[in-house]
């Protein structure tokens, strides 16, 4: 026995050199792990101390082979104890407790390898990748910067970096990083297909529209450019051509059942209710497990406002332990559309706590409650749902819109800067302030929080238009109110209150012609609007055109959210100056 302890290392360390050659000619290249620069063991204790991390790191990709994780974790940490500086071995040592699931040791390793290298563009992408599984969106955006700055042509790195801009709307970031990803490779599809999806969140159509038709001229089959593109035909309302579109994907793929559902829907908005009822039927045919697209279709239905329809389709998947919480509550919302409040309020109520939709439910369930008069009950159930769940921004909006409904401007704002006091950075509610702030006629605290928007989203359309259009009402700004405003249309090319905007600033400018032409546009595209009719009746009577005003003010008295006193008082003021006329 005593032979065989003395000779065991010699013996070991021959072993671990053939297994080694083997790995590294026959896996590819594989990189051996955890080992400093130098290769070949020294002498004494530093060569005991290589042999032994060798020798566990081999063993290591055994159990990796066999698919055995937590045999590989043990060795790794075996092998880490006789060379416990090497970055590579606690990256693949954190890479493995990502792929289990392990993310709290998977950080814990990660970040001691890049505490030993910081320039481990491995690691970099494994901590991006953790960042982003915890939703620390930002923290995330940080490591795929780094690794660019380590390696600029790092096209995975400069990809990934692209979605996470576009997924905080910092698209003109996005439009950028994918721009030079293209510069280094001009025939990258999925490049392109990017660039489309981020033209297509913006609402650019006529941009992404671009971008997807290249990428289909470079691979016609590629299904998921294909779907986008009739998003954006759907977008443009052109229904048949996007459902051709659905139909090509068809030929390529019979079975997709994404494909008909995407026809099913298009054919309830074109009135054709048995044409969707045979695709709603084909979808479900194809799928094995039946309840999601049950679900979807119920959602569908609900979407296009058909409430029973869409009860039907969620009924039916009630006794699915995956959907049954989140059916209810749905059917609940298909109720409030039918307008069957107290149905609703049940289903709601039966929402039970362990379901993802708890707070949604109470808070419809609130709504309900508010909309039969029963305000206090709604008052308190607000108030419980405070005290389970702080942080939900849409428990103070909710609140502040009961308020709000009932001209109580300081006590929305007291509720939602209560709000901010659990969530600072809401978008939502510092907008919803902004927009209280206004209505109260103070626009110092109506541009401080939608400042403060732009600081948190600097591309958020709404709140360039928001900003540009206090600025412009205000007579202040005006070069800067227009720059705001062009870049909300970029985003928001269909929108009438952009358009809006855009008027309002020429005619605050002075510029009455143009400030006609597009009020005139506004006025198309949201012909209901009293405020828009109102704008493009004082833009006709300042550009010398007293007939149009007066036809477009009285227009403007039947319309929705028309300002009725000061429309009279325009009318009787035009009245009056053409009989004065007259005489």
């Amino acid at each position: 026995m005593g032979m065989m302890v003395r000779t065991w290392p010699a013996a070991r360390a021959g072993i671990i050199w053939g297994l080694l050659l083997l790995l590294v000619l026959g896996s590819g290249g594989c990189q051996l792990m955890g080992l400093r620069p130098g290769g070949m063991p020294g002498e004494g204790e530093a060569e005991h101390s290589r042999s032994e991390a060798y020798y566990h790191y081999l063993r290591a990709q055994q159990y990796l082979l066999a698919e055995d994780a937590e045999g590989a974790v043990k060795e790794y940490e075996e092998a880490l104890k006789y060379d416990p500086n090497s970055a590579q071995m606690e990256t693949e040592l954190a890479a493995l407790y990502q792929r289990m699931g392990e993310v709290k040791k998977a950080l814990e390793h990660v970040n001691l390898a890049l505490r030993l290298d910081p320039r481990q563009q491995e690691a970099h992408f494994i901590l991006a990748g953790l960042h982003v599984g915890l939703n620390q969106i930002q923290e995330a955006t940080a490591e795929y910067e780094r690794i660019l700055v380590l390696d600029p042509e790092n096209k995975e790195a400069r990809l990934s970096l692209a979605t996470l801009y576009a997924q905080q709307r910092r698209f003109g970031k996005a439009i950028r990083a994918i721009q030079e990803l293209l510069r280094q490779e001009p025939r990258l599809l999925v490049g392109y297909y990017y660039l489309g999806r981020i033209h297509l969140e913006m609402n650019q159509l006529a941009d992404a529209k671009r971008e997807l038709n290249r990428v289909l001229t470079l691979d016609p089959n590629f299904v998921p450019a294909m779907f986008d593109l009739g998003t954006v035909l759907e977008k443009e309302k052109q229904y048949s051509r996007a459902m051709g579109l659905y139909r090509r994907i068809l030929k390529r793929q019979p079975k997709n059942s994404r494909a008909w559902a995407s026809i099913g829907r298009l054919a309830l908005m074109l009135h054709r209710p048995a044409e969707a009822h045979k695709a709603f039927q084909k979808a479900k045919v194809l799928e094995r497990n039946e309840a999601p697209v049950i679900f979807n279709i119920g959602l569908i239905y609900l979407e296009q406002k058909h409430p029973d329809e869409a009860i039907r389709e969620f009924r039916q998947v009630m006794e699915h332990p995956r959907y049954k919480e989140r059916a209810r509550y749905y059917i609940g919302l298909a109720l409030e559309e039918k307008g069957d409040l107290p149905a609703a309020a049940r289903e709601y109520q039966m929402v039970p706590r362990t379901s993802e939709n708890f707070i949604s439910a109470r808070l419809r369930l609130a709504y309900v409650y508010f909309q039969q008069g029963e305000k206090d009950k709604a008052y308190r159930l607000l108030a419980e749902l405070k005290e389970a769940a702080p942080d939900r921004d849409d428990i103070y909006l909710t609140w502040a819109y009961f308020y709000e409904d009932e001209r109580r401007w300081d006590k929305a704002i007291e509720v939602l800067k209560e709000g901010l006091k659990s969530i600072p950075r809401s978008e939502e509610i510092h907008f919803r302030l902004a927009v209280i702030y206004e209505k109260k006629k103070d626009t110092e605290n109506s541009i401080k929080h939608i400042k403060i928007v732009l600081e948190l989203d600097p591309e958020n359309p709404d709140a360039q238009n928001f900003l540009g259009y206090s600025y412009a009402d205000a007579g202040i700004h005006l070069d800067e109110a227009e720059s705001l405003i062009r870049a909300a249309l970029r985003a928001k090319p269909d929108s009438g209150y952009i358009v809006d905007s855009l008027g309002w600033v020429f005619y605050k400018k002075g510029q009455y012609a143009r400030a006609v032409e597009e009020l005139e546009r506004a006025a198309k595209i949201m012909p209901q609007d009293g405020t828009v009719a109102e704008h493009l009746g004082d833009a006709y009577l300042k550009a010398k055109r007293p007939g149009d005003a007066l036809r477009t003010y009285r227009r403007a008295l039947t319309l929705e959210n028309a300002n009725i006193p000061e429309l009279r008082k325009k009318i009787k003021s035009l009245e009056s100056g053409a009989k004065g006329a007259n005489h």
